[in-house]
């Protein structure tokens, strides 16, 4: 099954294909987590609005840390 895609014509084709649809789904995905997350999620009852930025800082941080292995 995965000599399938071995051709590399074969293999671009379907890259091609499925190349814009991944891009606007991740796009969109990341929208809509980005509303969830500062927009429509609740205030803390001890930390108020500045809970917000553990949904902004945390990731960035992880990725930053995964950018020295």
């Amino acid at each position: 099954m995965f000599d399938y895609f071995a051709n590399p014509a074969r293999f671009v084709r379907i890259a091609d294909a499925i190349f814009w649809p991944i891009v606007w789904l991740g796009g969109a995905l990341l929208a809509a987590g980005l509303y969830f997350s500062l927009v429509a999620s609740p205030a803390d009852y001890q930390q108020g609005e500045t809970v917000r930025i553990m949904y902004v800082h945390v990731p960035a941080a992880w990725l930053a840390t995964l950018g020295y292995v």
